[in-house]
């Protein structure tokens, strides 16, 4: 009787620890993910320095000390641009990515692309302001607009 009780616990104990065992394991990430959340960082970064930008270019005057502030914006975009690099570099060619991924590439990358884009000319046009032709920061901004088309083509668009 008493091995009947033994038995029937340990049975009843496999029988758990089965039936948690599978509700633990949960999903597998993909294989991608933190080069996705490289670009999802980068991304941020780049809509941060664009909307100092925007402010500082809304400014009637430009304040003293304009010209290290710029540079200190260029010295992170440098940074940016090589963490992008990298992180491309890290990736798949883009349409050997699956779909679902693919689309949150393309999602990161247009958004990282279009803010650049948008700096060239606020950073253009703050340099107008200051008397500085051309502007020394489109270099940096072309090279992370230029690595993007590189990746994926200006025509691709969001996959289906």
């Amino acid at each position: 009787m008493e091995k009947r009780i033994l038995l029937s616990v340990f049975v009843a104990g496999l029988l758990v620890l089965g039936i948690t065992g599978g509700g633990i394991a949960g999903v597998e990430p993909a294989p991608w993910e933190p080069e996705i959340n490289k670009l999802h960082s980068i991304e941020l970064n780049i809509a941060a320095i664009e909307k100092r930008l925007v402010k500082l270019d809304g400014d009637e005057t430009l304040p003293p000390g304009t010209v290290n502030y710029l540079n200190a914006m260029e010295n992170k975009l440098g940074v940016l641009d090589t963490r992008l690099a990298d992180t491309l570099y890290l990736l798949p060619p883009y349409d050997q990515l699956d779909t679902e991924t693919r689309g949150e590439v393309f999602i990161s990358l247009d958004a990282i692309r279009t803010d650049a884009s948008g700096m060239i000319d606020i950073f253009s046009s703050i340099a107008k302001r200051m008397g500085i032709e051309p502007s020394p920061w489109r270099e940096i901004l072309n090279s992370i607009v230029g690595r993007i088309n590189g990746y994926i083509r200006p025509t691709d668009t969001l996959p289906k």
